[in-house]
């Protein structure tokens, strides 16, 4: 049998010797056993990963309904003031001319602070009692809120809600 026969397709086929069948059967099974084996394991161990997945979502979906029940329960005190408020000396002064303080015009602003707006409110409370900021942004954009507005709480809204 000539090599260049192999590679143009003139073989005669009388001519090569037959395979062994045991020895194929042997290999196809061992192939199909490990196959068969490693794939068990892998969907063993995947499974096994998303039930702790599964366990640790749970515990952590529970402890933040008892944050939110914990929230909730908290009053909210429309009492508290944040802004400062500042007193003014009643002593009388004399000025020279040089002297003449400069006279601070009031300005209006129109809003409300982001931090007083009754739907941010709460989110701000979140992050006082501890809740990490990124979870309470999480929070805030799954209720259609700026999540960036937790960063500025002095922030005007001209939208703003008070209770």
């Amino acid at each position: 049998m000539e090599t260049n026969a192999t590679f143009t397709g003139d073989v005669d086929k009388t001519q090569i010797p037959p395979l062994n069948q045991k020895r194929i059967l042997a290999f196809v099974n061992h192939f199909l056993i490990n196959t068969c084996t490693f794939l068990n394991e892998f969907a063993l161990n995947c499974e096994t990963k998303f039930v702790r997945l599964e366990r640790q979502l749970q515990r952590t979906e529970a402890a933040l309904i008892i944050l939110e029940t914990k929230l909730a329960s908290i009053p909210v005190d429309d009492a508290v003031n944040f802004t400062k408020t500042h007193e003014v000396s009643t002593e009388e002064t004399t000025y020279d001319e040089t002297d003449k303080p400069e006279e601070e015009v009031p300005t209006e602003v129109k809003g409300v602070r982001v931090c007083e707006d009754i739907r941010y409110k709460k989110f701000f409370k979140m992050v006082q009692v501890g809740v990490p900021a990124p979870a309470v942004k999480i929070k805030m954009r799954t209720e259609g809120l700026n999540a960036e507005m937790l960063d500025n709480p002095d922030f005007m809204l001209e939208d703003g809600i008070l209770e």
